[in-house]
């Protein structure tokens, strides 16, 4: 998309027309969240709660100052603001945020909470759930938020070019019961409703008039939202003002807010530093430190993950591919030394040895989980017995990834460490779009990318589920391609359960059989961290909540700016 602008006539709303279709692999980046796009190799979903520790301490604000406006530096945006089309993902998520709601978010439990509707109840075998919404709401363009708006939001999801896809097994539709009353009917079992579906991105309520606006309501995104939107200059600058009409008394505080594009974390900073911009996200570990004497640290650093899934298909691009061989991926995941390459990242980075953190609910101690440590002579004894067991006289494969610093001096160093054991690696760089495709039809070998940083498990259904694995050469989510009828009965078991040690007993069994699998190599979490001059305030539920992925966020109401000196 080139730059444009883009600019309210608020209330009137853009003629609809007809929809184009959007590619499928396009969406992809909502989901694979790649590592290594512009803003070095991180981000973050929200598995969990922040790392602990005096950055992210809640904080007395004090009384809020009504006024003033605040420009938060952001390193990438999206293509358009339309969550049922467009690659709305991390910084992308933070924006839309302002002006679009989901129906429930995530409270510092972890747990689903109501936002948009104020209830939910199944039914008995959780094949159907009843959504009672919070009166008096309108969007931005006078029409009532009510049933039949969800409803026409639910039919959005079910076409969107990747929403259709994953939402296809599982939803069969909605219907207006009552003026504020929706039931959502699904043609299976699904208890983790609430978090999968109305807390994530397919939460988010947009205006029916901006769902038939199509591509123009991409452009305009019009919802319920704390601030109404007013201008995108695409690859700039995008500009909302206050709601004057928000349903939540008191808020927001702020005037106007403006989401500046800053590519360059280093000119993030420096604006930061300059006072250009007020408050910036970051997803490297350096600002954090660098800064935490003179500004507002908070941090969010054990949730994402960072890791090379490798391809288990038969052939890539006509090919053999080595990584099908179990001994070539455990060679890979012995031959690696994640210390070495979260110590390049930055101080204090950890280290992944499953989807979640032991700390995380849902996750194992890391000697609980299978997974391997760094061990070069045992990666030499796996490349021996892969070419004793395929006849092959070495292993060598191709590793993708993105062409900015930060990721190359990682595939560099993996490369090196790889090179000890006796594995040769090829290192792939391809723009953002071409590297998309090729996770996206399972055209690669090892692929480095960021993933499952999700605050329920059951959102990463689609990345382990034999029923995405498509194989080689069609759109598949299941990017690794791997697949067993155990890690499906965990899988369904964890979605279909709404008991809490029912499904922690099936993710933990589930890290397991996937490190057994050994598709993952994992390398570290990622250091995402919002950093704000001392005059931010309304930062305490960023500080208890994940904040730096693809979940909407709802506290952007809350922010407002203490007078100088105080």
């Amino acid at each position: 998309m080139t730059d444009h602008v883009h600019e309210s006539s608020e209330p009137s709303v853009i003629p609809g027309r007809a929809r184009t279709p959007r590619l499928l692999i396009g969406m992809l980046l909502a989901l694979v969240l790649v590592a290594a796009a512009c803003d070095s190799s991180s981000s973050n979903g929200g598995s969990g709660s922040p790392t602990s520790g005096e950055s992210n301490a809640l904080v007395d604000d004090g009384t809020p100052v009504d006024g003033g406006s605040m420009v938060i530096g952001i390193g990438t945006e999206t293509n358009g603001w339309n969550p049922a089309s467009n690659q709305i993902a991390d910084e992308g998520t933070t924006v839309v945020s302002s002006v679009l709601e989901p129906l429930a978010t995530f409270g510092p439990d972890n747990q689903p909470q109501p936002w948009l509707a104020d209830s939910w109840q199944p039914n008995a075998d959780f094949t159907s759930w009843v959504i009672k919404l919070h009166p008096g709401i309108t969007f931005h363009d006078g029409e009532p938020f009510d049933a039949q708006a969800v409803v026409d939001n639910v039919a959005a999801f079910q076409k969107g070019a990747l929403t259709s896809l994953l939402l296809e097994p599982m939803l069969a539709g909605a219907t207006v019961v009552d003026p504020l009353t929706v039931r959502v009917d699904l043609k299976q079992p699904w208890a983790a409703f609430p978090a999968s579906y109305m807390a994530n991105g397919t939460g988010f309520v947009m205006a029916p008039a901006m769902i038939d606006a199509g591509d123009d309501g991409a452009e305009h995104p019009t919802g319920t939202g704390p601030f109404v939107f007013d201008s995108w200059t695409s690859g700039d600058s995008f500009k909302v003002k206050k709601n004057t009409s928000y349903w939540r008394a008191g808020l927001p505080h702020l005037d106007s807010l403006e989401f500046k594009v800053i590519p360059d974390e280093s000119a993030r900073v420096a604006a930061l530093q300059s006072g250009d911009v007020n408050m910036i996200l970051t997803s490297t570990a350096g600002p954090a430190e660098a800064l935490q004497s003179s500004f507002d640290v908070v941090k969010d650093w054990d949730t994402m993950n960072v890791f090379i899934v490798l391809n288990t298909g038969p052939e890539v691009g006509g090919n053999a591919n080595p990584l099908s061989n179990l001994h070539a991926r455990k060679a890979v995941a012995y031959a690696t030394d994640p210390q070495t390459i979260a110590s390049v990242v930055g101080e204090g980075v950890s280290i992944p040895t499953s989807p979640w953190a032991p700390t995380n609910p849902w996750g194992l101690p890391d000697d609980q989980n299978g997974y391997v440590d760094h061990d070069v002579e045992q990666a030499k004894a796996e490349v021996a017995a892969y070419e004793q067991e395929t006849g092959q006289s070495k292993l060598s494969f191709v590793m993708s990834g993105l062409p900015d610093v930060e990721g190359a001096r990682v595939l560099q160093l993996l490369q090196s460490q790889w090179q000890e054991a006796g594995i040769e690696t090829t290192i792939e760089t391809l723009d953002q779009t071409a590297y998309i495709g090729k996770i996206a039809v399972g055209s690669f070998q090892a692929a480095y990318m960021r993933n499952y940083g999700w605050s329920d498990p059951d959102m990463n259904y689609h990345f382990w589920s034999s029923t995405t694995a498509k194989g080689v050469g069609n759109i598949s989510v299941n990017f690794s391609q791997y697949s067993t009828p155990q890690i499906d009965a965990d899988l369904d078991t964890g979605r279909r359960s709404d008991v809490l040690g029912v499904r922690q007993q099936a993710y933990h069994d589930l890290a397991v059989q996937l490190n057994a699998g050994f598709t993952n190599i994992w390398l570290y979490r990622v250091p995402y961290s919002l950093i704000a001059e001392q005059q931010v305030r309304g930062l305490n539920v960023a500080r208890q909540t994940s904040f730096g992925g693809a979940e909407p966020k709802t506290w952007l109401g809350d922010l407002w700016r203490a007078p100088n000196g105080t």
